[in-house]
């Protein structure tokens, strides 16, 4: 009889059902020491521990015996196991976070047993795709690996070319919903007995830990995720594409599908995500466009492939890097939402009250500040690590030390993601409710990000001056008036002294 070890970021019944109830048994740890290992947010926590409650009873149903251990540390629940098992082998699916496999075949060992680790099929490629792309490439880009899978998978293609003759559509996805615009009804979960259980668990177990659990509404099981999945594509997807970039006030879904955290720990697989949508977009019925269903196919497919392979190839490394020497401590305001930047406010105070916003107040209000500002790259990186419910270190720790920060400068994006008010301003309605002005680089009404900007342009000139796509914004700042540039950077260090004082 075989014993499989099943995470909580591994809840996936196609894997797992495919096992024969007849020669497997599973074990699944719910430790309250990996709960608390960054402080994380409530619904995270209400999250996993939900869906795992849950996984055991959707196994137990389908014939399996599971061994379910509630434990402080793994350690803890592993040697509780291995006492009623000894000398046990010990299956288990390769983990997604760096050194989680050797730490536990040590473990494992020392308790007399022996830990096999089998592959992950849930990704859409195999290290050995990636590898092989990579080989001999001084920088890799995600739209080559990309464009890779795309050809090897057929998606979205006519032959070899791309379907509609260009591999993305970026250009038309820029789109801002105009005042009044009505947003589709969201999809919500009624909670079950497990998951209300589960929620006063954590209240009462992690109570300090940030966030709120009123208003939960994550799906938790195999059939609520694909409810989300059928949802967004029967009301979000087709407009996904044109607004996928633009920020609302008081909107925290617009047209994204929130499928990140179900995907994420396993209740649906990227590729029946991928197929589903593409098999919806394909039906001229749905009205579904090309930028639509090739920027949320490339959500997956790129970027979310491209990230795993990163952290895979560079780790443990790449957690450390600061290439750009930045060490400012991260500000109150980023746990608390209170500061007068009407973009940062709404962003904070969303992931407090979800555990989520979309990637584009992740990159470019949360990110870009803390990058222009020159924070820790790992304080902002515990910091989305702990308050996301879809952050786990495989995806978080490349997003954010390496395109988001630009801390191991340019491993794999060809540019820092910089940008000063008029970027926010175009993109959202915060300025129009914000203390600040974005059309102002001096002054105090000026945008902080407006001066933090300039100020990041200015002292990282050298390094960037061979850059060809920071050549412009390099050039518009050589070309102004001294006086100018004397006034901005006057500017930028009061703002960085409220900063320092939690007043800005």
């Amino acid at each position: 009889m075989q014993h499989i070890l099943i995470f909580g970021d591994q809840l996936n019944l196609e894997v797992f059902g495919a096992f024969n109830p007849d020669n497997t048994q599973f074990l699944m740890l719910e430790s309250t020491t990996r709960g608390r290992t960054y402080g994380f947010h409530k619904q995270k926590l209400a999250l996993v521990y939900a869906a795992m409650r849950h996984f055991r009873l959707e196994l137990e149903q389908s014939g399996f015996r599971v061994h379910y251990r509630s434990c402080e540390a793994f350690s803890d629940g592993l040697k509780a196991h291995f006492d009623e098992f000894p000398r046990l082998e010990l299956g288990l699916m390769q983990p997604s976070d760096f050194g989680m496999d050797s730490s536990l075949s040590e473990i494992v060992s020392q308790l007399g047993g022996t830990l096999e680790i089998f592959a992950n099929p849930l990704w859409l490629s195999t290290n050995t795709d990636f590898d092989a792309w990579a080989q001999g490439k001084k920088e890799w880009r995600m739209e080559f690996f990309y464009r890779q899978m795309r050809k090897k998978t057929g998606w979205l293609m006519d032959g070899q070319d791309p379907k509609g003759g260009a591999w993305n559509f970026d250009a038309d996805n820029r789109q801002v919903p105009k005042p009044g615009h009505q947003f589709p009804p969201k999809l919500e979960f009624t909670p079950d007995a497990i998951t209300l259980e589960a929620l006063d668990w954590v209240e009462g177990m992690f109570k300090a830990h940030p966030g709120s659990l009123e208003g939960f509404n994550w799906a938790v099981t195999r059939d609520q995720a694909l409810q989300a999945l059928t949802h967004f594509l029967e009301h979000r997807l087709a407009l996904f594409g044109p607004f996928e970039d633009a920020l609302v006030e008081g909107e925290d879904q617009l047209y994204h599908s929130l499928l990140s955290p179900a995907i994420n720990i396993g209740l649906l697989s990227a590729r029946e995500v991928c197929i589903a949508a593409l098999e919806f977009a394909a039906k001229p019925e749905n009205n579904v466009p090309l930028q639509s269903i090739e920027g949320f196919t490339r959500q997956i497919l790129g970027w979310r492939e491209f990230m795993h392979h990163v952290y895979r190839r560079q780790m443990p490394a790449l957690r450390l890097e600061n290439q750009l020497n930045a060490s400012r401590a991260l500000p109150d305001f980023y746990w608390t939402g209170k500061t007068k930047m009407r973009c940062i406010s709404s962003a904070v105070t969303q992931v407090l009250a979800t555990g989520h916003t979309h990637h584009i107040q992740r990159l470019m209000v949360l990110g870009n500040f803390a990058l222009l500002a020159g924070i820790s790259p790992q304080a902002i990186n515990d910091w989305f690590l702990t308050l996301y419910v879809d952050a786990f270190d495989w995806v978080v720790t490349p997003n954010v030390i390496g395109m988001s920060q630009y801390a191991n400068a340019g491993g794999f994006t060809s540019k820092p993601y910089i940008a000063g008010g008029a970027y926010i301003s175009r993109m959202s309605n915060h300025c129009k409710t914000c203390a600040f002005n974005p059309k102002l680089t001096t002054g105090v009404t000026a945008c902080p990000f407006s001066s933090l900007y300039w100020d990041f342009i200015d002292r990282h000139a050298a390094m960037f001056k061979n850059n060809p796509r920071m050549g412009i914004p390099i050039s518009n700042w050589n070309k102004r008036d001294p006086s100018e540039r004397t006034a901005i950077l006057e500017r930028n260090r009061e703002v960085l002294a409220l900063l320092e004082q939690n007043l800005l």
